[in-house]
């Protein structure tokens, strides 16, 4: 199949290596041209990309992944591209959509994910959770910070690795239709983990509000695993 990433970012250019050893056929978008460059050697038809351009490679694609951080006027931005409405977009969104705390980009891609539900035949939204792996961790981000909020929320996250293998199996399985939470097995509170993570890097801890006591949202993965089932432990 040709399948576009239309955001090769450090998921996208991953999910795209992954693809293209299956042999599919990997188009894709950047917005810089050395990367452009640096992921061409890699085999891929790579655009450039920005605000003032539209993507032709997804005219004849079979799937279309639709990966690109939300701004504002986004939404009208994807209204202008060459869709080929036969094509499958699978829209990645995340957890940011629901109102705890409120989310201004989590707003904009509710939005998009509906447009995505009315305006495809074939669809498929992932709320990712938050990402991490490798040597990258929010953990590092919050290093330090004082009177930080939600000590007692459960965190949501999703390692690397288990966003290409729920990304792969939907592909596989043709899975269709239906949103997917995509989040990891176990939810220790903020305060827990990032604490925890920070006595093991040896780095500054972190330092939440002993005021707030909110109770924060529990991001289920039911329906993920009814066909993936995460492989990393958080």
């Amino acid at each position: 199949m040709k399948i576009s990433v239309t955001g090769l970012g450090w998921y996208g250019s991953k999910l795209a290596e992954e693809l293209q050893s299956e042999d599919h056929e990997i188009c894709g978008t950047t917005r810089t041209l050395d990367k452009k460059k640096l992921l061409e050697s890699k085999g891929f038809q790579v655009d450039l990309l920005d605000e003032s351009l539209v993507p032709n490679q997804i005219n004849d694609a079979d799937i279309v992944i639709l990966n690109i951080p939300p701004f504002e006027g986004q939404l009208q931005w994807f209204q202008k591209w060459p869709w080929n409405k036969n094509s499958w977009v699978i829209f990645i969104s995340s957890t940011s959509v629901f109102p705890f705390p409120d989310s201004p980009s989590g707003k904009l891609l509710l939005n998009e994910e509906k447009w995505v539900q009315s305006s495809f035949e074939k669809w498929t939204i992932i709320r990712f959770g938050g990402l991490l792996g490798e040597d990258r961790h929010p953990g590092k981000y919050l290093s330090g910070r004082k009177n930080l909020p939600g000590r007692k929320w459960p965190v949501n996250l999703i390692h690397i690795d288990d966003c290409l293998g729920v990304t792969k199996a939907i592909i596989h399985k043709a899975i269709t239709g239906k949103i997917i939470h995509a989040v990891g097995d176990n939810h220790p509170t903020r305060e827990a983990f990032y604490t925890d993570y920070c006595h093991k890097k040896q780095i500054s801890l972190p330092q939440f509000d002993p005021n707030d006591d909110s109770e924060g949202k529990l991001i289920s993965n039911d329906e993920m695993k009814s066909f993936y089932r995460p492989k990393v432990r958080l």
